[in-house]
């Protein structure tokens, strides 16, 4: 079964796009593009895979890194409405699906963005892959006849000291408390053939927040740093005046070669919405808003000795 056979598959039987299912959980996935591919026909799913800004990383990248355990302890910084809970949600949905015995925890920076997380995995759970289910998919936890599992936590450190499932996804650490984090840090473990890993997403809403922190330690810690900004997600631009548009101090026309999903008149009217720090800390990703401090300038590297 290959990617162009998938893309006939309004033309196939139940049976045997059920037989697509079960052939790729046998054999696994041939490569990227196959991957990204059986995302799009299921799911409808188009990640964005082009490189639009230079100094970035495709969403697409992170998804494929991960699947293939090309990556293990991984950062996703990406801007606001980036896709960065669904995307979580798709690799855990893949992994447990196509990884038998692979369990995986939750835990959002509220219980609120833990359940927007499982929710999308909920969604993925079309009539295809229902047989995979072992029941219901619950609303706080789904097993799969495979043996793999899902779960998600709450925000506590009753929560965060129980079993020790293979992988960790941390949604916003932003909103963390650090204690809660760093305890949430000890949860994988090995096991099963799995190899243990932790992944997180998050905007960077705070100067000197716990996100900053990630990403500032992250060599060191030992993460691999998957970064996209608004124009590395947004539908391609067609047909509009760059020298008129208001995106193109930021955008230099790198929107006409995009393939995303975010549509390129909501990012202008974000733009006129929000102040010049808020659209750079949280759609481009480029700097940490000050809100807070009681000296904006202050910088720890140069007021610090």
């Amino acid at each position: 079964m290959v990617a162009s056979v998938l893309t006939s598959n309004s033309h196939l039987t139940g049976r045997e796009i059920l037989q697509w299912v079960e052939h790729h959980r046998a054999v696994g996935f041939a490569g990227p593009e196959e991957l990204l591919d059986f995302i799009d026909i299921f799911w409808d799913i188009r990640v964005p895979r082009v490189k639009v800004c230079p100094e970035h990383t495709p969403p697409a990248e992170y998804v494929v890194a991960s699947f293939f355990e090309e990556v293990l302890d991984c950062v996703c910084w990406a801007n606001r409405s980036g896709g960065k809970t669904l995307n979580g949600a798709l690799v855990t949905w893949l992994d447990s699906v196509f990884k038998g015995n692979c369990e995986t925890k939750i835990l959002g920076g509220s219980g609120e963005q833990s359940l927007r997380m499982y929710e999308h995995i909920k969604s993925f759970v079309t009539p295809p892959f229902q047989h995979l289910v072992e029941g219901e998919a619950l609303r706080t936890r789904t097993h799969l006849v495979n043996g793999s599992n899902i779960q998600i936590l709450t925000a506590s450190t009753k929560s965060v000291r129980g079993p020790h499932p293979q992988k960790l996804k941390l949604d916003e650490v932003d909103e963390f408390e650090d204690r809660i984090y760093e305890a949430a840090l000890l949860i994988p473990k090995s096991a099963k053939g799995i190899r243990a890993s932790v992944q997180i997403y998050s905007t960077m809403h705070k100067a000197y927040g716990l996100m900053n922190r990630v990403i500032t330690e992250a060599a060191e810690s030992g993460y691999r740093v998957f970064k996209w900004c608004v124009f590395d997600v947004m539908e391609k631009c067609v047909g509009r005046d760059c020298e008129t548009c208001e995106l193109w101090e930021d955008c230099e026309g790198r929107a006409k070669e995009a393939d995303g999903f975010y549509p390129v008149e909501d990012a202008i009217s974000a733009k006129r919405k929000v102040s010049r720090e808020t659209w750079e800390s949280e759609m481009l990703c480029r700097m940490p808003s000050q809100e807070g401090l009681i000296y904006k300038e202050f910088d720890l590297s140069i007021h610090v000795i």
